[in-house]
């Protein structure tokens, strides 16, 4: 356990398919039945920050259990304790066996600014996946599977933090090259040799 969530052994790293969370793990939550492992824990996502949820805060996906909250449309804001999610992007459909089985979509956290109490968009976003289709006819309660991560920083962010990152590795690795005679590469061709009467080359 670290953080309050379930470490996997160095190396492992959970990486289900769309449909493996929807039939393997959230179908079994939602019967209250045996899971495959109890590597998702219950939290709720919507309590506080990101940078709160329990886990390996090293890990770039946690997964989690969440009763889903009930909104007026699907485009409606979720308050969270400090901002609120926003969906982004359009609702996709998973598929199983022919058959829609799940439904995805993504939202977006937006922070307060105690500063100024203002809100302002992060990096934090969380892939959401409920039941669908035949699947959500026979359940009772609203289970939902949140896949939270943090998005990359932009282009020019990435490209300064890369030259630094180098900066340092360039001072903390050793330097594997070999070293060559010919600073300058190697030497030109020489010019098509010729022989005198004596045979000495010329």
């Amino acid at each position: 356990m670290v953080n309050g969530g379930v470490k996997l052994p160095i190396g492992y790293r959970f990486h289900p398919t769309d449909q493996e969370l929807i039939l393997h793990y959230l179908l079994p939550k939602s019967f209250a039945s045996p899971l495959p492992s109890s590597i998702i824990p219950v939290f709720d996502v919507f309590f506080s920050h990101p940078l709160t949820f329990p886990g390996d805060q090293e890990e770039k996906k946690r997964y989690f259990f969440c009763k889903k909250r009930r909104e007026v449309s699907s485009r409606t804001k979720i308050s969270s304790g400090d901002g609120y999610w926003k969906p982004i992007g359009k609702e996709r459909e998973i598929i199983a066996c022919g058959r829609t089985v799940g439904i995805r979509r993504t939202l977006a956290f937006h922070e307060t600014n105690k500063s100024s109490c203002k809100l302002n968009k992060t990096r934090w976003c969380m892939t959401e996946y409920c039941l669908a289709g035949f699947a959500s006819t026979k359940v009772s309660g609203e289970w939902a599977v949140y896949n939270v991560y943090e998005r990359k920083a932009s282009k020019g962010r990435r490209q300064r933090k890369s030259r630094g990152r180098d900066d340092e590795e360039d001072l903390n690795c050793i330097d594997f090259t070999i070293e060559s005679d010919h600073e300058t590469g190697p030497p030109p061709p020489s010019s098509p040799t010729s022989s005198d009467e004596s045979g000495s080359i010329i």
